[in-house]
Formats: structure tokens, sequence, C-alpha cells
């Protein structure tokens, strides 16, 4: 397990375990930024808080479509093309940013991007990889101690969000041409992520079907529980899409706060939710996996309600920082048993199946919070994502606890 005195890589991590590492840590620093600067810079565009929802539910849904197929795909056969693919994608959809502002093409780079959105460890290609590598014993390490690089990661991604501001006052670049060359920084990372993948090695999981008489695909006993774990994320990936879509957005209208300075604000809340990682273990062996994120969605709802209705900045920005850092908490708990609830050569179409279920219901959410936005109010997102978290917080407890302890 992971010290909370000191953090280092676990000795688990080998040479291919350590490049998937750094390549998923350089694609992290530019969906870091994009998180900040995206939805404000198509707002900058000129387009409608509607528009901008239908964009942003474009890439929602093209993920959820990435994540079922990629996940089933690479149970059968492989991870590392996958991982290949990722990698380009996700070059690409920066490469498109940087070079058109016309909706369709920003619409192309979502789609495209949303392909090779797979930067952090939930995504079924990095999970199924991480469960051919390693021994239950070891997950949890392996993925506290991805949540802690990828969050690292994120903070300094979060910090060049402010770049656009600095390079319309040092280049007298115009606003537009600010975020482009940003934009094309984030290609780079695209291109040194891509390149540290290729060199990993391949591990085939050994398939059911391999085995002389063997079933083929999951049992009917683990598609019980896929369908389970499918419907506690749909609830989560529709209430945290709700409250995380369209946040900096919801920053620059009440506020008008712009990417430097919303930027140090997330980067701040990445950067805080390193060292709740490295408490993970103790507070899974006090009060149990289940118990934990349970509790983590129902903090993170009553603070996502404060944070909607705090009129004064300051207020607002410490609720968000606290409202994130509780749900990011929990995330390596969640990883690690989603890969535990079924046999290892069914991790990637589990955490596939379920990555559909939340990701398609969540393609609904900008859109449906940009129309709350022009026709209810701003608060109105943020109150109808905390009560579904809530609802995921009971579902988690009723599905997935158990007696023993």
């Amino acid at each position: 397990m992971i010290s909370s005195s000191r953090f280092k890589i676990p000795d688990v991590f080998d040479r291919d375990l350590r490049l998937l590492l750094f390549s998923m840590s350089s694609r992290r620093v530019a969906m870091g930024f994009l998180e900040v600067v995206r939805a404000v810079y198509f707002y900058l565009l000129g387009f409608s808080e509607i528009e901008i929802g239908l964009l942003l539910s474009l890439a929602t849904l093209v993920s959820a479509l990435h994540h079922l197929s990629f996940g089933m795909l690479s149970d059968r056969f492989g991870r590392k093309p996958f991982l290949i693919l990722g990698g380009i994608f996700a070059t690409l959809r920066m490469v498109i940013f940087a070079t058109s502002t016309s909706f369709w093409m920003l619409a192309l780079g979502q789609g495209v991007g949303a392909m090779g959105e797979g930067a952090g460890a939930g995504q079924p290609v990095v999970s199924g990889y991480i469960a051919d590598k390693t021994e239950v014993e070891h997950r949890a390490s392996v993925f506290s101690t991805l949540a802690i690089t990828n969050a690292l990661a994120a903070t300094g991604g979060a910090l060049l969000a402010g770049l656009p501001k600095y390079f319309e006052v040092r280049m007298g670049l115009d606003v537009i041409a600010a975020h482009q060359l940003l934009f094309w920084i984030g290609a780079l990372g695209g291109v040194v992520s891509l390149l540290m993948v290729i060199p990993i090695g391949e591990v085939k999981p050994v398939r059911q079907a391999d085995v002389e008489g063997a079933r083929l695909g999951p049992s009917k006993k683990s598609w019980g529980v896929i369908a389970k774990f499918s419907i506690v994320r749909s609830t989560s990936g529709l209430g945290w899409g709700f409250i995380q879509s369209l946040m900096s957005l919801y920053f620059y209208i009440r506020f008008g706060a712009e990417g430097d300075v919303v930027g140090p604000i997330y980067a701040a809340a990445r950067f805080m939710s390193v060292f709740s990682y490295l408490l993970v273990p103790m507070v899974v062996d006090r009060f149990g996996d289940i118990n934990t994120i349970a509790a983590s969605r129902i903090i993170s709802a009553a603070l996502a309600v404060a944070f909607s209705l705090s009129t004064w900045f300051p207020l607002a920005v410490v609720f968000m920082v606290a409202m994130r850092i509780a749900m990011m908490f929990t995330m390596p708990i969640r990883q690690s048993l989603a890969t535990e609830i079924v046999d290892a050569d069914e991790t990637a179409t589990v955490i596939g199946v379920s990555n559909f279920a939340r990701m398609s219901l969540r393609t609904v959410a900008p859109t449906v919070a940009a129309y709350m936005f022009e026709a209810i109010s701003l608060s109105a997102p943020f109150i109808a994502g905390s009560a579904l978290l809530t609802l995921n917080g009971i579902l988690f407890k009723l599905f997935f606890e158990t007696k023993e302890p």
C-alpha cells in the first residue's frame, strides 16, 4: 500500500506500468486545462449555452461508445493497440482545436478527442492492462498511485489554463489565438504520451474461451454484477455531469472569472486531492470501501448545493474545492472495486459496459444543464446533480455492501 508519510512509485510498477503511468500523466495535463477553458472558449467564440452543451454532450456520447467498444475489444485482442489509438485521437483533437473555430470542426474535434480520453485508470483499457499485470492484492496501490500522478498532472494542466491571458498581454495575441496556442501545447503533450505508450509490452489476457470447454464471454452471474455496477455508475455519471460539465462557464457568467483565476482554483483542488489519496488505505481499513464511497457521494452532494447557493466568490471557491476533493477521494477505491467484482479476463468488459451506461446518461447532462442556465437558474444543475449523487451513494450500499467486515 501507499504510505501516508511519503509518496514513491511502488515496487509493483515494472517498466511497462511506469511507461503507462507517465503516458497517462502526459495526456492528463491537456485534460487538466481543457476542463477549465473549453466551455469558456466556446462561449468566447460566440456560441450559445445550448450550442456549448451540445458540443460537450457530443463528446460524452462518443466517449460512451469508446468505453464500450475499446473495453470489449481489448479483452479479446489485447490492450496495446487501443492504448496507442487513444494517444492518436487525443492528439488529433488538440490539432483540430488549434486550427479551426467552426462549430462543425469543433464538433469533429470533440468526437475524435472523446475516443482518446483514456487518460486515467478508470477507463477500460488501462484498467484491463493493470488487471493483466498485477495481482488483486496490489491493485489498490497501483490505482492510488495512478490517481496521485494524474492529479499532479491535472494540477499542472489547470495552471496552464491561465496561459491564454499571458499570451494576450505578453505576445499581443487576441483571445482566440491565445487559446489556440494553448491547444498546440496540448497537442505536443499528446505526442509525448503516444511515444511513451508505444514501447509498452503487450500482456494478452487469458480468456475463458481459450480454455477447452469454457464459456465465451462473462458468465450469467457476472452479467448480473455488471448490470448492478452499471446502474450505480449511471447515476453518478449523470449527477456529476450536471455539476461538473459547465462549472467553469458558471464561474465566468456568475463571477466573471476567467482561466487565469479559475485555473489555479482547479489546480488547488487537484493538488489537495493528492494528499487525500494518501489517506485512502487508512480510511478503507477503518470504514470499508462501500461505506467510504457512499459517504463521499453524500458529502459531495451537500457541498454542491452549498456551492450553487453561494453568492460570495471566496465562499463559492471553498465549497467547490471541498466538493471536488470529496468526489475524487474515492476514485481509486471505485476503480479497484471494479477489478475485483468479476474475473480478471472480464475486467475491461465490466468497466467498458458500466462506463457506457454512465457516459450514455451523462450525454444529456451538458445540454440539459445549459438549458437550466438559460431557462431556470444557474443553481438548478447543481441541485439536480446533488440529488443524483445522493441516490448513487444509496445504491452503492444497496447493491454492494456485504455483512462481512
